[in-house]
């Protein structure tokens, strides 16, 4: 008897060998597709109620790549570039650092951002060989104005660009030149090809 049990109970063993295995791969197809629609539902309600959320919204950033900018902490957005543009332009000379100013000075004029930093680096290679003390950096009555400082300098060279040229219809250096350099027209007109080239400079920093 005992060994008829012992051979009953060694069947048993094996038989539940036997279906271990395909009882655990069949739990696993259930299980699986549960666990993934519970992952998926709790990311929806996490992504509605703004607790997480991970489609972060890039598109605010506006640089290209022709700028060469690359922000260093995403989330800041950048929506204008050209205060950079300016500063990469003027760096290294005594303007580099009013190019803020520069932009507000020419969108308060309606001027191109370009003009008043690409006459300034004709003129003075951007403020360096303007005459001491005089903040003229564009050639303003031949070179012998005087302003009081650079921002007072800007906004008057920013207001005479409008008021002069501008509104005259003088927008382009072509147009500008005969004016505002009348010499040059002599040579060849190298001041409206090197504002020309200046503005060229500047769209592809």
């Amino acid at each position: 008897i005992d060994l008829i049990d012992t051979q009953i109970y060694t069947c048993d063993i094996k038989s539940r060998r036997m279906f271990k295995k395909p009882a655990l791969i069949f739990l696993w197809f259930i299980a699986t597709p549960l666990v993934l629609a519970t992952s998926v539902l709790s990311l929806s309600t996490f992504n509605k109620t703004g607790k997480l959320d991970f489609a972060a919204d890039f598109s605010s950033f506006e640089v290209t790549a022709t700028t060469g900018l690359d922000p260093q902490v995403l989330g800041v957005q950048v929506n204008d570039l050209r205060p950079h543009i300016v500063e990469n332009f003027l760096k290294g000379t005594t303007l580099a650092s009013y190019s803020n100013y520069i932009v507000e000075v020419s969108d308060k004029y309606g001027l191109d951002f370009r003009l008043i930093p690409a006459i300034a680096m004709k003129e003075s290679g951007g403020g360096d060989a303007a005459r001491s003390n005089s903040f003229n950096a564009w050639g303003f009555g031949n070179g012998r104005s005087n302003f009081n400082s650079w921002e007072e300098a800007i906004d008057i060279v920013g207001k005479t660009l409008k008021e002069k040229y501008v509104d005259r219809g003088l927008v382009t250096p072509e147009q500008i030149m005969p004016v505002y350099a009348p010499p040059q027209i002599e040579t060849g007109g190298k001041w409206a090809q090197d504002i020309n080239f200046f503005f060229l400079k500047m769209e592809n920093l």
